[in-house]
């Protein structure tokens, strides 16, 4: 039988996978990763999704460590300011990036994800200690003192740890039997681009209406921007059917002139939101990294960044390990992974849970909290800074 040694294997090169692939690779030139990816990425260029990912400030520095931050400037959309509104609400809720970044006065960074995609793997195609195993797909999967993994082509990969990297919809937490908190928002994402007659000037907006969040988010180009427009799935179906002018009517209504004149650039694109959260982050010698131990609901744009957060503990934990002679596959190491990331993410998820509860209920006593809220948190310098700083990853 033909076996492959590794000391780490991942499974699946989705954008956590491929990012936990090159941040692992970065701890020593030493460390052999195995990238198994049962779809052929690595020959054909990924397509515009319509999707984009807001980037903190601390995201973005590991895309500096990683190499791949320079070319990713040529597509980035600086976030210089947030504003934050309420339907009929007459406070603006501001977070201004000069308030936490007096050196480059951004909040993050709004990147198309097939750019980043597409930057993450040249990146890899280049790094000498990550070898690709695509298309491949696993048949069986034994743990030992070691994992094996048999690949579909009969071939075996031996790694000292597994990382799952398959998905929100992960189909190695369901072979394993991984118990899971899911919730149906019962909602749609629309996503798409726009060209706007006014220049956005770096601002994003984040505009809570009835019928659901509507975020506007400033793109490369000053007079483009990227919209992310939920709604309940039955108003989803019905916004999707319109026509050109009658869907352009209601997006103007939504976006309150804020950017003047408006066209659809882009194809529309829709995606179900649902939240899921791990009981456990790992089985035996395996991790679950990513969307497969948590995804949690776009309203505060934290997905990606919460999976980047997990993979500098997992980074963090394994170089500690090797510094002090320790096996990266102990139980310490895999306990410490799923207590830390797990506290964080659960964290999160009640952060967006709430959020999107509160803005999507049409109590008048919640709605003049609301209010409130948003007046009051901009009177709070102290406060506001530590909304900022949490959402920017300062």
């Amino acid at each position: 039988m033909n076996c492959q040694k590794f000391d780490i294997a991942i499974i699946g090169s989705s954008f956590a996978g491929m990012t936990c692939a090159l941040t692992l690779a970065q701890i020593s030139p030493q460390i052999s990763i195995a990238l198994i990816e049962k779809e052929n990425i690595f020959d054909k260029v990924r397509t515009d999704d319509g999707r984009a990912y807001a980037i903190s400030s601390s995201s973005l520095k590991l895309f500096k460590e990683l190499g791949i931050y320079d070319e990713l400037q040529n597509v980035a959309g600086k976030i210089s300011d947030i504003k934050i509104t309420d339907y009929k609400s007459p406070f603006v809720l501001d977070f201004i990036g000069l308030e936490v970044d007096e050196k480059d006065g951004q909040l993050g960074q709004i990147i198309e994800n097939h750019f980043i995609f597409e930057a993450l793997k040249n990146k890899i195609s280049q790094q000498k200690n990550i070898t690709i195993f695509c298309p491949n797909f696993y048949q069986e999967i034994n743990f030992d003192e070691k994992v094996l993994i048999e690949l579909n082509d009969k071939n075996f990969i031996e790694a000292k740890l597994l990382l799952a990297c398959d998905g929100r919809f992960s189909k190695l937490r369901e072979l394993y039997k991984i118990p899971t908190q899911t919730k149906n928002y019962h909602q749609t994402a629309i996503v798409f681009k726009i060209s706007h007659q006014i220049p956005h000037k770096n601002i994003a907006y984040e505009k809570f209406l009835p019928s659901g969040p509507l975020a506007i988010l400033p793109l490369k180009d000053q007079n483009q921007s990227s919209i992310v427009w939920i709604a309940r799935d039955e108003e989803a179906q019905a916004i999707l059917s319109l026509d050109k002018e009658n869907f352009l009517h209601q997006l103007h209504k939504k976006m309150e002139n804020c950017l003047g004149k408006c066209q659809i650039i882009s194809q529309k694109f829709s995606y179900p939101l649902v939240m899921i959260l791990a009981k456990d982050f790992y089985h035996q010698k395996m991790l679950f990294i990513g969307d497969s131990a948590c995804g949690v609901h776009p309203i505060a744009g934290q997905g990606f960044n919460l999976a980047i957060v997990g993979i500098k503990n997992l980074r963090d934990l394994i170089a500690q390990n090797i510094l002090c002679g320790l096996e990266i596959s102990s139980e310490n190491l895999i306990k410490s992974y799923h207590q830390k990331t797990r506290n964080n993410a659960k964290k999160m998820v009640i952060a967006t849970d709430v959020l999107n509860s509160i803005f999507e209920s049409k109590s008048l006593v919640l709605k003049s909290a609301r209010n409130v809220g948003l007046g009051v948190i901009n009177l709070l310098p102290k406060v506001k800074k530590f909304f900022i700083k949490n959402a920017g990853g300062f």
